[in-house]
């Protein structure tokens, strides 16, 4: 894998980017990945569209316990 990355690496330096922007994009797209999966968004709450025997529309907002 890093065989991979360091060929990436020589193809932006080819294209004239400093080699560090490339590995700092990696470091930044892994600890995104990584703070993504320690920390998954939840929804807390939760709202229902109902329509009452009059055609008025009601919303219904729930709070998730989680």
């Amino acid at each position: 894998m890093l065989e991979r990355i360091r060929d990436i690496s020589r193809f932006a330096h080819w294209l004239g980017v400093n080699p560090f922007w490339i590995w700092l994009l990696i470091v930044l797209i892994a600890y995104y990945m990584i703070v993504r999966w320690k920390y998954v968004w939840r929804p807390k709450w939760k709202s229902k569209k109902t329509k009452d025997k009059d055609g008025n529309e009601i919303i219904t907002h729930y709070h998730l316990d989680v």
